[in-house]
């Protein structure tokens, strides 16, 4: 199953971000997991409809999206929605953000997270726990999300997080799939970030005006 899922993860990179695109990011791949001393390569599949399986954001989109997001808004939490083993909050921790929080529904995952933090000697707060129920935080935050879930989870995130907060929010969603569930929790679009054909993230926000 994760031979062909990384067979139809590379062809269609070709098709979308041209074959040189894709060589550069597969190429920095190794280069990035040993200058972040992690492990967090790889495919782990989901057998649920609603959640979807894990694969770690391409390194070189990865650090262009959260140092752009740090200048738009400094001092913020950075939490990562669907944080697999770790790779964002372990990246987003060594660009500058000082409080990193991770929540995942995969226990193994999340011993996964613990692990590579640790060995990255990064602080990071990895928390198993569910997207929906979990109780976010009325302070200024970065949320990440790539695509940790189908629209019907999102929209209740989305509308949990609008409900509970008043403090400004921005939310960098990757491989955007069901970017409506934005628009319709009032959601602005701030950015879109693209290689070629491919919307690589999308990046909306919350009482920033």
């Amino acid at each position: 199953m994760r031979i062909f899922l990384n067979i139809y993860y590379f062809f269609r990179s070709v098709y979308l971000r041209g074959f040189i695109n894709t060589l550069r990011l597969i190429k920095y791949e190794p280069k990035a997991e040993k200058f972040y001393n992690i492990n967090t390569s790889g495919i782990k599949t989901s057998k649920s409809s609603q959640n979807f399986h894990y694969q770690g954001a391409n390194y070189l989109i990865l650090e262009k999206i959260i140092n752009t997001v740090k200048e738009i808004l400094p001092n913020a939490i950075f939490f990562d929605i669907g944080c697999g083993k770790g790779r964002a909050c372990i990246v987003a921790a060594k660009l500058g953000f000082t409080k990193v929080i991770g929540i995942d529904l995969d226990s193994e995952l999340i011993d996964l997270a613990k692990q590579n933090a640790k060995q990255a000697n990064v602080e990071v707060e990895f928390i198993l726990a569910n997207a929906i129920e979990y109780n976010y935080q009325n302070v200024n935050t970065v949320y990440f999300l790539f695509n940790p879930f189908n629209e019907t989870v999102l929209n209740k995130v989305l509308k949990k997080i609008n409900k509970v907060t008043t403090k400004k929010i921005i939310v960098v969603y990757m491989n955007p799939k069901y970017s409506k569930e934005f628009y319709n929790n009032g959601f602005k679009l701030l950015n879109q970030i693209k290689t070629k054909k491919y919307i690589e993230a999308e990046i909306f926000s919350l009482n920033l005006d």
